[in-house]
């Protein structure tokens, strides 16, 4: 008889610690707060990993021949609050001057660094950027290079 108990204790064991063993964690076991904490996490996650693309352009044709058009371009991708983009000024008749941004954006207000060359010299000098709704103001610099401007916003597919 003792040796008949004792089967039967290893059996219910094993049976439990089977049972026991088979259960699946699932994301519907979690409690409801858990659950609502993870989705939100993961909602302003993918918000913030979207890459959020500015265009601005404005084209000013020369008085005596419509033709001839000076081209003041800006182009800015957010991802986050990290700005990369370019800063282009492409006068007809002058030497260009062309270059890239990169900074952070706080309340519109874009805080970077502009690379660029012009007149075959190479500079980088702080950039200020305040993104509107219609348009962007860049700070003119104290350096004295001119990259001051109101810009124009425009469809990014021209």
């Amino acid at each position: 008889m003792p040796k008949l108990n004792f089967k039967i204790l290893i059996i219910s064991a094993l049976l439990v610690f089977t049972i026991s063993c088979n259960k699946k964690a699932s994301v519907e076991s979690l409690p409801e707060p858990v659950m609502e904490e993870v989705t939100k996490k993961s909602e302003i996650q993918k918000e913030m990993d979207i890459k959020r693309s500015y265009c601005f352009r404005n084209e000013t044709p020369f008085k005596e021949n419509s033709e001839d058009i000076d081209i003041l371009e800006l182009k800015l991708d957010v991802i986050g609050n990290s700005v990369t983009g370019i800063y282009n000024w492409l006068p007809k008749l002058k030497d260009r001057r062309e270059g890239t941004i990169t900074g952070l954006i706080d309340n519109n207000i874009i805080n970077g660094k502009y690379e660029f060359t012009q007149e075959g010299k190479f500079a980088i000098i702080p950039i200020q950027i305040q993104l509107n709704e219609d348009s962007v103001i860049i700070a003119d610099d104290n350096a004295g290079v001119g990259i001051g401007a109101t810009i124009d916003r425009t469809n990014c597919s021209l």
